[in-house]
């Protein structure tokens, strides 16, 4: 493509505003103009030079503007409707941790008795050993004497 063909079609898709920068292209979503391109100076409103073009000279067909109205109102619903229910879902997995942070706790409670009760339950057992080996100690002694 040569260079001239290039900055035409510079000329057809970018303006630049009274600033000398290139203006921001945008599209209107007001009843009347919506779906229209339309281009304005890039800086804030406090600062702008004022700049404002209609991208097309022409507005849309009253057809196109019913179409894309319904569709943006569609649109807008569904996007209240996936709030709602990005606000149901974070509540239920709000719940859902509550709940499991409180079976967290009772099982560290549980886990805590059980090792209690296991510790009293080993120290059983080494008293059972040590009066059975006292036990067999003490028979084998009584037998050995009575075998004299």
């Amino acid at each position: 493509m040569s260079e001239l063909s290039i900055n035409s079609l510079e000329k057809l898709y970018v303006r630049r505003c009274y600033c000398g920068l290139n203006a921001l292209n945008l599209t209107a979503w007001i009843d009347l103009n919506v779906g229209r391109r339309f281009y304005k100076c890039l800086r804030p409103k406090v600062t702008s030079c004022g700049y404002w073009e209609w991208q097309d000279k022409q507005q849309l067909p009253p057809r196109a503007i019913t179409v894309i109205m319904n569709l943006k109102g569609k649109l807008d619903a569904m996007k209240v409707e996936r709030n709602k229910l990005k606000r149901i879902v974070d509540r239920m997995e709000k719940a859902e941790k509550g709940y499991l942070e409180i079976l967290f706790e009772e099982m560290k409670f549980i886990s805590a008795q059980e090792a209690e009760k296991a510790m009293l339950l080993e120290e059983k057992i080494k008293k059972l050993k040590t009066i059975i080996f006292i036990s067999c100690t003490l028979f084998v002694v009584f037998v050995v004497t009575i075998m004299k």
